[in-house]
C-alpha cells in the first residue's frame, strides 16, 4: 500500500512514503482475505459467463489491481479467476493491469517467473500512478477491478505537508472526534474520486471487489497496537530530547480506517449509487497470522523473541517511510532506535496485529 507527492516539487520528493520491497512477504494476515473474497469473485465470473463466451478472442478480458505493490498479493486470486475464465472461453486473452506508486522494479522482479505469466495468453503491465487518478489506458475496457488493503491510505497529492501533523498522535484513528474530522472529510473526497475513476474505466456490468481495512470501534482497527506503540515511542524520544518537538508533531502516518457505516453511507450517496450497485458487503476480523503461530509458546524466550522480531518487521514495512518523513536529519539515525524500541515493546508485551476488514462487491451500472 502507498502514498503520493505533496505541493511543490521539493515536497513531492520529500513526501513519497511507500511499502518496502519485501511487503508481499510479510503480509500473511492480508492474504487471509482470499478465502472470503475468492468465492464471490468466482460467482461473479460464472454470472457473466454468457458475455465471456461471446467475447472476441482478440479483445482482452481486463483485470486491474489498484494499490498492487509488487503484484504478489493478488496473484493467487488472479490465477483462480483466469482459470475459470479459460474454462468458459479458452481462447480469450487476459490483460492484467497493476497500479501503484511503488517503483516498478518490485513488479519487474515478480512478473517474469510468476505462475500467471506461465499460464500463457496473459499479458501484464504496471502503471506507476496514484490509484486515485484516472487510468485512461483502460477507459471503458475494465472487466474486473480489485483492491486490497489500499484504500485506507489517503491521497496526499492535493494537500500540503502540514495537513498530516498532530502534536500528540501519529494516526487519524487515535484522534478525538473533532481532531479527526478533517481526515474523515479527506477520506470521503478520496473515495468519491476513486469510485468516479473506476466507473469511467469499467464496462457496463463489470465488477469492482475491495477488501478494505476498517474500524469496528474501540481498538478494533487494523494493527492498532503497532500504531499506538510507535506513537508512545516517538513521544518518549521527544521527552528525552532525541527528536525535536516539531519532528514529533510532523511524524504522521497518512491513513484513516473508516467504519463500515461510513463506507456504506458514502456508497449510498447520489454519485456512487448511480454508478454502482452493491453486490455484497461484509465486515470481518482476520486474526494476526504471526501471533497465532506463537500463541501458547510465549514462555519460551526464543519464540517470544522471534515473534517480537516479526511484528516489528511487519510494522516497519508499512510505517518506516512515513516516520522518516517527519524527521529532519538526512540520515535519520533515530529510525533504528525507534524500531528497536518497537521490537522491545512487542517482546515485553506480545500483542497480535489483527486486521478488521470490510469486503465489498460493486457492479457497474
Amino acid at each position: 500500500m502507498s502514498k503520493q507527492k505533496q505541493g511543490s516539487d521539493a515536497a513531492a520528493q520529500h513526501y513519497m512514503p511507500t511499502m518496502t520491497g519485501d511487503y508481499s512477504r510479510i503480509s500473511d494476515t492480508a492474504k487471509a482475505v482470499d478465502f472470503k473474497i475468492l468465492p464471490a469473485m468466482l460467482a461473479y465470473i460464472k454470472s457473466v459467463a454468457p458475455r465471456i463466451t461471446r467475447m472476441d478472442a482478440d479483445t482482452p478480458f481486463v483485470i486491474a489491481d489498484y494499490g498492487a505493490a509488487d503484484g504478489v498479493n493478488s496473484s493467487a486470486l488472479f490465477e483462480n479467476i483466469i482459470g475459470q475464465i479459460r474454462a468458459i472461453n479458452p481462447a480469450l486473452k487476459i490483460r492484467l493491469v497493476y497500479n501503484d506508486i511503488a517503483v516498478q522494479s518490485y513488479f519487474d522482479q515478480f512478473w517474469p517467473n510468476s505462475r500467471l505469466k506461465q499460464m500463457g495468453g496473459v499479458e501484464a503491465y504496471y502503471i506507476r500512478r496514484s490509484f486515485y487518478k484516472a487510468l485512461p489506458e483502460i477507459k471503458g475496457k475494465l472487466n474486473v477491478g480489485f483492491s486490497s488493503t489500499s484504500l485506507h491510505w489517503l491521497d496526499t497529492e492535493e494537500v500540503g505537508t502540514d495537513f498530516f501533523q498532530h502534536p500528540s498522535h501519529i494516526q487519524a484513528n487515535q484522534l478525538s472526534d473533532s481532531d479527526r474530522r478533517k481526515f474523515v472529510d479527506k477520506w470521503k473526497r478520496d473515495w468519491r474520486q476513486f469510485l468516479r475513476e473506476r466507473a469511467a474505466e469499467m464496462v457496463e456490468g463489470g465488477a469492482l471487489f475491495m477488501a478494505n481495512l476498517t474500524n469496528r470501534g474501540g481498538d478494533r482497527w487494523p494493527a492498532s497496537a503497532g500504531y499506538n506503540n510507535l506513537r508512545d515511542i516517538c513521544h518518549d524520544l521527544c521527552r528525552e530530547g532525541k527528536i525535536k518537538e516539531e519532528e514529533w508533531k510532523a511524524i504522521f502516518v497518512p491513513d484513516y480506517f473508516a467504519t463500515p457505516r461510513e463506507m456504506k453511507s458514502l456508497l449510498e450517496e447520489d454519485g456512487p449509487a448511480k454508478q454502482f450497485k452493491l453486490g455484497f458487503f461484509e465486515d470481518m476480523t482476520v486474526p494476526c497470522a504471526y501471533y497465532s503461530q506463537f500463541k501458547g509458546r510465549l514462555a519460551d524466550e526464543q519464540a517470544r523473541a522471534k515473534l517480537a522480531d516479526t511484528l516489528a518487521h511487519v510494522v516497519r514495512a508499512w510505517s518506516e517511510s512515513s516516520i522518516k518523513t517527519g524527521l529532519a536529519a538526512d540520515d535519520k539515525p533515530e529510525i533504528e532506535e525507534i524500531y528497536q524500541r518497537l521490537r522491545d515493546k512487542f517482546y515485553h508485551h506480545p500483542t497480535g496485529l489483527p486486521y478488521e476488514y470490510c469486503l465489498l462487491e460493486l457492479i457497474k451500472l
